[in-house]
């Protein structure tokens, strides 16, 4: 069986700058000042990491208590500020999604650095949760590396298989997401529907490198290509 770890943000959806507006706005509430985020690249990162970022840039203490109170203030203020509307839904996702969720040979689950009431929040408005019944979280560790080998341990837990890491990928949008799969020793698949550059993406040596995920064909294809047991 083969088990697929799909990003979110830049993968199936954009929120349009909805996510970056609640933390703005949750730091100043809770910090009663001015909070700026000009200049914090959010792309392939988790939220700890960073709401981390986002103090140290503004003069605060990034302790881990700082941190936690913030990541608390954040979920309620994006809960508030995500709503449908600002979900877009990435060409091709909803037929992809559908097409592998009928096929008794792949199992779906999430690496995403949102943490997990979020990434709901978003897969909700977008109608997609329903395909996505685990995986691992921002919530789950500040560093993106450590996600995959908790989603690998979730997705053998849930379904009663062992998955192999030969035949795991990670789709997502960014080199960070090529990375942790490199990290974790599973295949990696970049697509080019994030703010990444097409060029940037290949320098970072991905087994796969799709445009877009508008061809359900085309993606099976290459996941059986690079799964393959060699």
């Amino acid at each position: 069986m083969i088990l697929l770890l799909f990003d979110i943000d830049g993968t199936l959806v954009t929120v349009n700058g909805a996510g970056r507006s609640a933390i703005t706005d949750s730091l100043s509430s809770l910090l009663d000042t001015s909070i700026s985020t000009e200049g914090i690249s959010f792309s392939g990162r988790t939220d700890p990491d960073i709401l981390r970022s986002v103090l140290s840039h503004n003069g605060h203490d990034p302790s881990a208590d700082t941190v936690e109170s913030a990541l608390e203030a954040y979920v309620t203020a994006a809960r508030e500020a995500i709503q449908p509307q600002h979900v877009q839904l990435l060409p091709g996702v909803r037929t992809l999604l559908r097409t592998l969720s009928r096929r008794d040979d792949v199992h779906l689950a999430l690496v995403t650095g949102n943490v997990e009431p979020i990434a709901y929040h978003k897969l909700d408005a977008a109608g997609l949760a329903e395909y996505f019944s685990t995986g691992a979280f921002g919530s789950d560790h500040a560093e993106r590396d450590a996600l995959p080998p908790l989603a690998l341990r979730r997705a053998r837990r849930d379904t009663g298989h062992s998955f192999s890491r030969d035949r795991t990928i990670i789709i997502g949008d960014t080199d960070r997401d090529v990375q942790c799969a490199k990290a974790a020793g599973v295949r990696s698949m970049a697509v080019c529907t994030g703010g990444a550059n097409r060029n940037a993406l290949a320098d970072c040596n991905p087994d796969v490198l799709l445009t877009d995920l508008t061809d359900p064909s085309h993606f099976q294809e290459q996941v059986m290509n690079v799964t393959r047991y060699r």
